[in-house]
């Protein structure tokens, strides 16, 4: 399969649970070596399309295609050798440490132990292999889902929230390696609720809500649409205004280009970059006292917003 070519191609995509539509006509075309994030809220159908890809649930019309085999009726073995799927929640074999959950998956592909040593490597893993998995933190047993993930050396790696609620080592390690997996014109699905990720990681990202793909394109091109910078200001409320009172403060002057938060001790504005910037500021700067500011691009949160309004 060349470069360019689809390697998955998902058409007019259909599921219900007891008469929830959970995919109403997902369609989305992935190309051999790029990295497809698919975002959007819990329900959205993210989880539902991951499942139906890798064969754990039948579609209830709709086609899926993958490397040219249309799969609607079952994944054909040498596909299932060619894909590689991690879901969010661990299935390892807690009471066997790292190297003996990678050697009991490893001995059904007749894989060697230069593989699994070489893997428990890259993940920064090597120094607890022999570490029962239930002492693992959550970060290292994803990691080592994503090792054993890797042993067969698949063509298509398919992450189900891969990095969430992961500490910061383990998040930043899997991330590096799924860049490193393209690097080597091989193809990954994966589906995040973080956007800093899908813009850092993604070549395309596919946003869906309510079982349906509402647009597709590369994160830049979806930040560059908005053309709107804005102005991140952060005051400090020192005279201990009430917040009813400062919210009719603020909308005297604000306008819905800007956006203002009173979540917390901290009031931030966000607001356009344009002549009357200053003004603004300055009036807000009458009643809270200023504590910090940074200019701010148009980010993937604020393209998903806008795509559901």
């Amino acid at each position: 399969m060349r470069m360019n070519e689809k390697i998955i191609n998902i058409s007019e995509l259909k599921k219900s649970f007891s008469g929830f539509k959970a995919l109403q006509g997902i369609n989305l075309q992935v190309e051999k070596g790029e990295i497809v994030g698919l975002l959007g809220p819990n329900g959205a159908g993210k989880s539902t399309t991951i499942k139906i890809l890798t064969g754990l649930l039948n579609s209830d019309s709709g086609t899926v295609e993958i490397m040219g085999a249309e799969i609607n009726k079952g994944i054909p073995v040498w596909i299932k050798e060619k894909i590689a799927v991690v879901f969010e929640e661990s299935n390892l074999y807690i009471r066997l440490n790292a190297m003996d959950n990678l050697k009991l998956f490893a001995g059904i592909n007749n894989i060697n132990n230069e593989k699994i040593e070489a893997l428990l490597s890259e993940f920064e893993l090597q120094d607890v292999s022999k570490k029962e998995v239930r002492n693992f933190s959550k970060g290292m047993k994803k990691r080592l889902m994503i090792c054993r993930a890797l042993l067969s050396d698949p063509e298509i790696l398919i992450l189900d929230e891969a990095t969430g609620g992961l500490d910061p080592i383990s998040a930043e390690i899997i991330r590096k390696k799924v860049l490193d997996f393209k690097k080597e014109d091989k193809t990954v699905v994966l589906s995040t609720h973080y956007l800093e990720e899908a813009d850092r990681l993604c070549d395309r990202v596919a946003f869906i809500n309510e079982g349906r793909v509402i647009a597709v394109d590369k994160p830049s091109a979806f930040k560059n649409n908005l053309k709107e910078k804005h102005l991140e200001i952060k005051f400090i409320n020192n005279q201990n205004i009430k917040n009813s009172d400062l919210k009719k403060y603020l909308e005297k002057i604000l306008t819905e280009a800007d956006y203002y938060s009173l979540d917390s001790e901290i009031i931030i504005l966000r607001l356009k970059i344009n002549q009357d910037l200053f003004k603004k500021a300055a009036f807000v700067s009458k009643k809270l006292k200023l504590i910090d500011f940074n200019k701010n691009e148009a980010d993937l949160q604020q393209v998903f917003k806008n795509l559901n309004n």
